[in-house]
């Protein structure tokens, strides 16, 4: 997708972006509410799953919010098509074809696949013991001022958590679903409209930065701004967000792998979790 030709502007993502905030400031607690209604004494304390289901909720509700923006420009009849794109073959697309478009201008696609994947992992590998210097060093930094690096929240209760159905959940949501939302939101959606706004590079480093800024913890601030910048650039490069994704994904795995291996091996894992971070959509707290 070419910022240039970004069919969406800033005013509709900042509208996408007040609707998360709304959601997971106003919708989940309302949620909360209703779930104590019916289920009386159960919901004093949610759990992680409850949790999990109410993310899963927020985050599918942006990605539709999402869909329906850029959806709205591809039911432009031809004679007025806006430049970027994916031309259909009607002037009144049905809801498929209009889907089919939404996909493809937003990134969504596989195309060159076979060049772009092995690209994005070579990347990532090279950035990665950067990632972990970064890690180290705010984790280095944190404990000569006195303090302790803290975890995320998803973590938080991943450690705490010995259902294993729920480890499986918190798993799934980490390797699929949190990245694949997540690259829509931030990369897909967000950055072609920064870059029509701004230009390549400001869009990449603005995306990364607000990317890292909205999971919410300072310690893990760097190593995801960082994370970011390589996943922008692969967007930038690419044009879709398969590298994106499949990086995100990489990424989430290698560090609940890390922090699972030595969960069950019984190691302490005082702060050092923040070393990598994972990249998750903010929980509700």
């Amino acid at each position: 997708m070419n910022g240039k030709s970004c069919p969406w502007d800033l005013a509709d993502v900042v509208k996408v972006f007040l609707f998360y905030i709304i959601m997971l400031g106003v919708g989940c607690p309302l949620l909360l509410h209703l779930l104590e209604k019916i289920l009386p004494g159960k919901i004093t304390t949610p759990s992680s799953n409850i949790l999990l289901l109410l993310t899963l909720l927020i985050n599918t509700a942006v990605c539709l919010y999402i869909f329906k923006i850029v959806s709205r420009r591809c039911t432009n009849p031809l004679s007025t098509h806006r430049p970027g794109l994916p031309k259909t073959d009607t002037t009144r697309p049905k809801m498929l074809t209009t889907l089919n478009c939404a996909a493809a201008t937003l990134g969504l696609s596989l195309k060159g696949w076979r060049r772009n994947l092995p690209g994005g992992i070579l990347l990532y590998l090279l950035a990665f013991p950067v990632i972990l210097s970064a890690g180290q060093l705010v984790e280095y930094t944190t404990r000569v001022l006195n303090g302790t690096p803290q975890h995320q929240e998803v973590i938080t209760r991943f450690l705490k958590e010995t259902s294993p159905g729920i480890v499986t959940s918190i798993l799934f949501f980490a390797a699929l679903f949190g990245p694949f939302t997540e690259e829509i939101l931030f990369r897909g959606f967000l950055q072609p409209a920064l870059r029509k706004a701004v230009g390549a590079w400001k869009a990449i480093f603005l995306s990364a930065f607000l990317f890292a800024f909205v999971h919410l913890n300072v310690y893990v601030f760097l190593q995801i701004f960082l994370l970011g910048l390589v996943l922008a650039y692969l967007f930038e490069k690419t044009g879709t967000l398969l590298s994106p994704i499949f990086i995100h994904m990489l990424h989430n795995i290698t560090t609940l792998t890390y922090i699972l291996l030595n969960k069950r091996q019984g190691n302490s894992l005082d702060g050092s979790t923040a070393l990598l971070g994972v990249v998750l959509p903010p929980w509700p707290l």
